[in-house]
C-alpha cells in the first residue's frame, strides 16, 4: 500500500485530477469573464444583457481619444510607482525590525498584519474620521503643534488626495509584505552573518552582500505583486475619494467602473479594460523572464 500510494503521488495524471477542481473554478470565475470582455471590447453595449452591435475597434479608438483615460493613465502610474517603492522598502524595513530580538516581538508579530485583515470599508471609515477637517484627530494635532493656520483637507482637496490615499494604501499592505520578507528572512542562516562579521562586514555590507542575495526570489515576488496589485487598487480609493476631488484621485480602475456604471458605455469600459490588462501583461512577461534569466545565470 506504501509503495502504491509513493507511485500514485508521482503519476502526473493524478496531480492533474487533484488540481482539475481549481483549473475548472478559474475558467469560470477568470477566464469566462475575461474572454467576454474582450468580446465587449468591440460591440456597442449600453445595458447589460442586451445584444451588442459590433462596432470594431470604435471603442478602442473612443478610449485613446479621451483626455480622461490619459489623465487616468498618470494617476495610475504616480499611484502605483510611488505604492510599490513604499510598500517594497518599507516591508523589508519592518521585517528587519521584527527579526530582531525585543520584548513582546511575538506579540507585534502577530498584531502586525491587522491593518491588512480589516474589511477595506471599516478601514476607509476609520479614515475618513481621523482625516476629518473638522473633528479629525490629525487636524487636532496639527493644531495644537501650530504647524497649520486652518484645517487641511487631506481627501477633499486634489493637491492632498492622491497622495493621502497612496499613504492609506501603504498603511495596510506594507505589513503584509512584511511577514512575507520577515519569513524569508528568517531562512538565512546564522553562519554567513557570522563569517561575514568575522571577516569583518558591517551591518549594511551584511545587509547588502549576505541578507539581500538570500531573499533576493522572494524580494523580486514581492515587487511584482505590489506592482500589480497596486495597479488594480479600486475598492481602497473608491471608498475614500470615489475618483475626486476634481478626478485628481482617477485611476484606471475608477475610469473603468465610472464609464461603465455611471455613463453605460460598457463597449468602452471593456476596452480601457483590455489596454489595462494588455499594460500590465507585458511588463510582468517583461519582469518574469528578466527574473528568469537572472535565476539561470546563478
Amino acid at each position: 500500500m506504501r509503495r502504491t500510494y509513493s507511485n500514485l503521488l508521482r503519476d502526473p495524471i493524478f496531480g492533474l485530477l487533484l488540481v482539475t477542481p481549481m483549473l475548472l473554478w478559474l475558467t469560470f470565475t477568470l477566464m469566462i469573464p475575461m474572454i467576454d470582455a474582450f468580446r465587449i471590447s468591440f460591440t456597442s453595449v449600453r445595458y447589460l444583457g442586451a445584444p451588442g452591435v459590433f462596432v470594431g475597434l470604435s471603442n478602442f479608438k473612443r478610449v485613446l481619444a479621451d483626455p480622461e483615460f490619459w489623465q487616468s493613465v498618470v494617476h495610475t502610474l504616480s499611484w502605483t510607482v510611488v505604492n510599490t517603492a513604499i510598500q517594497f522598502l518599507g516591508s523589508i524595513g519592518v521585517a528587519i525590525v521584527l527579526n530582531q530580538e525585543f520584548w513582546g516581538k511575538n506579540i507585534v508579530r502577530n498584531w502586525i498584519i491587522l491593518p491588512w485583515v480589516l474589511p477595506t470599508i471599516v478601514l476607509a471609515i476609520v479614515w475618513k474620521w481621523i482625516l476629518d477637517p473638522s473633528h479629525g484627530i490629525v487636524n487636532h494635532i496639527l493644531f495644537s503643534f501650530g504647524l497649520v493656520d486652518k484645517p487641511v483637507e487631506f481627501l477633499s482637496s486634489p493637491r492632498y488626495a492622491l497622495l493621502t490615499a497612496v499613504l492609506i494604501n501603504c498603511w495596510r499592505w506594507t505589513p503584509y509584505f512584511a511577514v512575507i520578507v520577515l519569513a524569508a528572512l528568517q531562512t538565512v542562516p546564522r553562519e554567513l552573518y557570522e563569517a561575514a562579521t568575522i571577516d569583518g562586514a558591517s551591518r549594511l555590507k551584511n545587509f547588502m552582500h549576505v541578507t539581500v542575495p538570500s531573499i533576493s526570489s522572494v524580494l523580486k515576488v514581492v515587487l511584482l505583486n505590489s506592482f500589480l496589485w497596486s495597479a488594480n487598487i479600486f475598492d481602497t480609493i473608491w471608498l475614500l475619494t470615489r475618483g475626486g476631488p476634481l478626478s485628481s484621485t482617477t485611476t484606471m480602475p475608477i475610469y473603468i467602473y465610472s464609464k461603465a456604471f455611471r455613463n453605460f458605455r460598457f463597449g468602452e469600459a471593456a476596452a480601457a479594460s483590455v489596454l489595462m490588462f494588455l499594460f500590465l501583461g507585458v511588463l510582468a512577461v517583461l519582469y518574469l523572464t528578466k527574473v528568469l534569466r537572472e535565476e539561470e545565470l546563478k
